[in-house]
């Protein structure tokens, strides 16, 4: 069966409400921009009354001012940052708060995870913090246009975070990810959010769960998203929401969940999967 019959059985069932999206790996492309092809993909759910969330491991504040860079402002009604944490309703203002990693478990963490390779990092107000300067707080300081700083961890964090990073070699995270699958706590859960980096968070949190929060705002169901991603953090939601869609290039367990895959995120495979939405 191609990916156009499979949409068009889903839809026969569901009206779809909300298209969300992750960013990076996804919608946007190697460069970390916006092509026009996938901009217009979202102009067409916007004309056909569906409304666009982003939904993305990035921290909220980092994410509303791209919007202008990317010409989609007016275009997203809903960004779902922090892997779920902060849920932002654009048209209104409001920003919806989930739990935040508490300091206990951060310094549990970084005691717990002392002789593994990789450098952890946490988002501060307006700015990145890391154990040393190494190449990802470079990269992510450019990305979200962001100042950096080196800094002492375990004295520097004084309050709850919204989440705990730890960048490391793409070579070392299987064996990170298994360390840490022998050493889960009920204070904190772990994943795999990018090839070079592994994420701690409240419990609580996931992309689904912001999902799931938000279409109990709007009053409709899940049920109703249509869920992009491409990475394991991206994993929940492409299980739970109505519909998920892997990119090509994502990781073989979320392509192994979703209903269907799309074309790699540097060919716009976003935009195909839209556009088949609406040949019938």
């Amino acid at each position: 069966m191609d990916v156009k019959q499979i949409l068009k059985e889903y839809q026969a069932q569901h009206t779809i409400k909300l298209v969300a999206s992750d960013l990076d790996g996804t919608l946007l492309d190697k460069t970390g921009m916006l092509s026009e092809v996938n901009r217009e993909a979202i102009k067409r759910l916007k004309a056909k009354g569906i409304q666009f969330a982003i939904v993305t491991g990035r921290p909220y504040f980092s994410v509303r001012p791209l919007l202008g860079m990317w010409d989609i402002e007016g275009l997203v009604d809903v960004i779902i940052a922090n892997n779920g944490l902060e849920i932002g309703i654009q048209a209104t203002g409001e920003l919806l708060l989930g739990e935040k990693l508490s300091v206990e478990a951060v310094k549990a963490i970084l005691e717990l995870y002392k002789d593994m390779p990789g450098n952890f990092c946490f988002y501060g107000e307006d700015a990145l913090y890391g154990e040393e300067m190494d190449a990802f707080m470079k990269r992510v300081s450019v990305k979200n246009h962001l100042p950096a700083y080196v800094v002492d961890m375990k004295s520097t964090i004084q309050k709850d975070l919204e989440k705990l990073l730890l960048a490391c070699d793409p070579n070392d995270l299987e064996m990170i990810n298994n360390f840490y699958l022998k050493h889960q706590s009920d204070k904190y859960r772990g994943f795999k959010s990018q090839d070079y980096l592994f994420e701690f968070m409240h419990p609580s949190i996931s992309k689904l769960g912001g999902i799931e929060k938000l279409v109990q705002h709007l009053g409709f169901k899940v049920e109703e998203v249509i869920a992009f991603g491409d990475n394991l953090n991206d994993l929940e939601m492409i299980q739970g929401s109505g519909f998920g869609v892997a990119m090509i290039n994502g990781d073989p367990v979320v392509k192994a969940h979703a209903k269907i895959v799309a074309p790699h995120h540097d060919e716009d495979g976003f935009a195909f999967i839209v556009n088949q939405m609406f040949e019938h």
